[in-house]
């Protein structure tokens, strides 16, 4: 039996009754052996707050290094936090850097839900769509600069797409030379500086440090090609250059003294993005569409038997879909097994209207294999136990997310309440692109943070009310 976790605001507030009068005394909180003075974040989209798809204002504000530094600022720590905000249109309608054919430029909006979205077979329903058109050309994102002068440094250091490498690169600040635009937007001097050296000018007293996500999501998100859509790469980081990495990024955020706290890599099993479309998505409500599949794979399943393997096979109700593994004999076709997982990607129109998982095997960069997820979880034990080494090493707190996230997916996570769970749109933690929180998951995250760096440093900072930050929302 799973013990229930139950996570439920504090009373932090010490009351004092008298006769008819009550008064709520702000309680002494302590920073404990930590000093919160100048407070630095680095990442990458979690740690800016990236959310729908998109990073937008809205996210930014709510990102968890923002929830943090208020809360640090009740024992006189991040006298100042100083973000990248977007601006204009950016701003509420959020952005992420799409590129497509020559249009390099071109960004999206973020997602929101809207109402009669319209399918294949003409049925209107709730769905994630754009907020607004894309933008093409948009060069005003990908080189208008937002500089921190008059403010001396930026603070939150989150770059949606940041790898571990990615943080000590020289070049990441230079879009056109495969740098990265949303670090290319506020580096100190793009092509020269990097994420590191510019946290590290801000000269930090404390720092949150949660990155190497994206060195094995990229892979994932892609259904283990190692290409997305087969256009841009996606590698794992090799364990030895992911080290090398994490090792100079600790060393050089703690070279003048500063304490901190790091964490580690969640499954991508615990995300909604790779469990809410079902395994056995082909419904078969029909025995004359039963006995068309079981002869139009006739021949298939002559073959099957000859070589042992087996066979695919159609009954009423659910069903496997049939997806392409060029691993397997018999033209690289087979039906899902249960154990494997199905990328939120996966255009549901064409489940609907285009045979896809029947007459049209499903293609490899929409499925999570078990030989692909055991490749991932073999390559996010080994980050782990780096991320952890280093911690311990420097005596910083870990902040274990892994298994935080997984509380989640078991349905025990409470607060004043209110359940969270992994459930797409409707488990309130999770954003709409299924893999970045929303903003009452980055409280819940932030919560976390507080947890473990209290644990650590013997702090008494307070935890936030999650239920004040917004959820998924509803048109």
């Amino acid at each position: 039996m799973v013990k229930k976790s139950i996570y439920i605001l504090a009373a932090f507030a010490a009351i004092t009754f008298n006769s008819c009068k009550s008064d709520f005394d702000e309680p002494a909180y302590s920073a404990g052996t930590a000093n919160f003075t100048t407070y630095v974040a680095v990442g990458n989209s979690l740690t800016a707050g990236y959310q729908d798809n998109a990073l937008s204002l809205a996210g930014q504000q709510n990102a968890y290094p923002a929830i943090l530094s208020s809360v640090f600022s009740k024992v006189g720590g991040a006298t100042e936090f100083n973000t990248p905000y977007l601006t204009g249109v950016d701003a509420s309608n959020g952005v992420n850097p799409a590129p497509s054919g020559p249009n390099f430029f071109r960004t999206l909006s973020k997602l929101i839900l809207k109402k009669d979205v319209m399918d294949c077979l003409g049925n209107k329903s709730l769905a994630p769509s754009l907020f607004a058109a894309p933008i093409d050309n948009n060069q005003a994102f990908y080189f208008t600069r937002v500089d921190s002068t008059g403010k001396k440094h930026f603070h939150n250091m989150g770059v949606p797409g940041a790898k571990v490498r990615d943080v000590i690169n020289t070049l990441y600040g230079n879009a056109l030379l495969g740098g990265n635009p949303f670090y290319g937007r506020f580096a100190t001097n793009p092509g020269t500086s990097s994420m590191l050296s510019d946290a590290a000018s801000a000269n930090p007293t404390f720092f949150t440090l949660w990155i190497g996500n994206n060195d094995v999501l990229g892979y994932a998100t892609a259904g283990g090609t190692g290409a997305i859509g087969g256009l841009l790469p996606s590698d794992i980081t090799p364990v030895d250059s992911f080290e090398s990495a994490y090792a100079n990024i600790v060393n050089v955020l703690t070279s003048n003294g500063a304490k901190g706290a790091c964490a580690n890599i969640p499954d991508v099993a615990s995300v909604p993005f790779f469990t809410t479309v079902p395994y056995n998505a082909i419904t078969l409500t029909s025995q004359a569409q039963v006995d068309g599949l079981t002869a139009a794979w006739a021949g298939y399943n002559q073959a099957a038997t000859g070589a042992g393997l087996p066979l695919i096979t159609w009954k009423l109700g659910p069903n496997p879909m049939v997806i392409k593994d060029a691993s397997f004999p018999i033209s690289g076709i087979r039906q899902i097994k249960p154990t494997e997982l199905v990328c939120l990607t996966i255009p549901q129109d064409s489940l609907k209207c285009a045979n896809w998982g029947t007459a049209v095997p499903i293609e490899s960069f929409y499925v999570l294999t078990d030989a692909e997820i055991a490749n991932i979880n073999t390559y996010t034990n080994q980050y782990n136990t780096i991320i952890k080494k280093y911690a311990d090493m420097k005596g910083l707190a870990y902040v274990d997310m892994r298994n935080y996230f997984k509380t989640f997916v078991d349905g025990n996570i409470i607060f004043n309440g209110v359940t969270y769970t992994t459930e797409f749109v409707k488990g309130g933690v999770f954003s709409l692109d299924g893999v970045h929180p929303n903003q009452r998951g980055y409280a819940l995250i932030a919560n976390e943070w507080i947890r473990n760096i209290n644990s650590k440093f013997g702090s008494n900072l307070p935890g936030v009310d999650v239920n004040n930050y917004a959820g998924v929302l509803f048109p």
